[in-house]
């Protein structure tokens, strides 16, 4: 998959997530509306990649891609012939569009249809916002490989936010650890279901695939490792990402 433009601009951001303002490239005055990464797809912060992770052999520490971290990661967790360009990687977990004025909620206004409104009342579009939320699951350097834990810090207001190509998609789901953390990490989804999140994960995840069944059959026997004790979650998830 080639590269895309960005989608988001940070403007909010923890240890743990991060708010994105959904954005038009190059840059206009009137936000993007109703257009967030869908719930459950994998996003990053980093700059874009324009073809697929290279071997660990043809990489020669390229100027043009620094670290945005500019911190001294630890050792590789990826398939040790893939290394991920420098970025953070996160699951959309959330979206929501409302006024640009903090506090300040819109109003009904009793037209027909949206294309009766933007005839009547353009300037209404220009006061809305829409964003998104991404739940951090991963991030890499570069050069020694993907971690599958939280960054040593967390990203950088008006940093922007890209969608995963396949190939990123592919190295960040060959290891499904990650869920784990995602299962139990409904205080920090904000109210998001968990649950949710993993069966949509694993739907969007899953065309990115070269084999897409024996994904999912790998993606199954890793949540019933996880949920062990808990069979009837376990077959409420299976049956969502079916």
């Amino acid at each position: 998959m080639s590269a895309e433009g960005p989608i988001g601009e940070i403007v909010e951001t923890s240890t743990t997530t991060f708010v994105a303002q959904c954005l038009e490239v190059p840059r206009e005055i009137i936000p993007k509306l109703y257009d967030p990464p869908p719930f459950g797809s994998f996003v990053k912060i980093g700059k874009p990649s324009a073809s697929a992770p290279a071997p660990i052999a043809a990489l020669t520490g390229d100027a043009d891609e620094p670290d945005p971290f500019a911190l001294p990661f630890g050792e590789t967790l990826a398939p040790k012939d893939i290394v991920l360009p420098p970025a953070v990687y996160a699951l959309v977990f959330g979206s929501q569009t409302a006024s640009l004025e903090q506090g300040r909620r819109p109003s009904a206004l009793g037209y027909e249809d949206e294309e009766e409104l933007r005839a009547q009342q353009p300037q209404i579009f220009e006061l809305l916002r829409t964003e998104f939320s991404g739940l951090l699951v991963a991030y890499s350097d570069g050069d020694k490989g993907l971690r599958r834990h939280l960054p040593p810090r967390s990203p950088r207001v008006h940093s922007r936010v890209y969608p995963c190509t396949h190939e990123e998609i592919r190295a960040l789901t060959s290891d499904l650890s990650f869920l784990r953390g995602v299962l139990n990490g409904s205080g920090a989804l904000g109210g998001a279901p968990a649950d949710e999140l993993v069966a949509a994960c694993l739907r969007q995840a899953a065309p990115a695939q070269s084999n897409e069944q024996a994904f999912l059959l790998k993606a199954g026997k890793a949540l019933a490792g996880f949920l062990s004790e808990d069979y009837d979650r376990l077959q409420a998830i299976l049956r969502s990402v079916i």
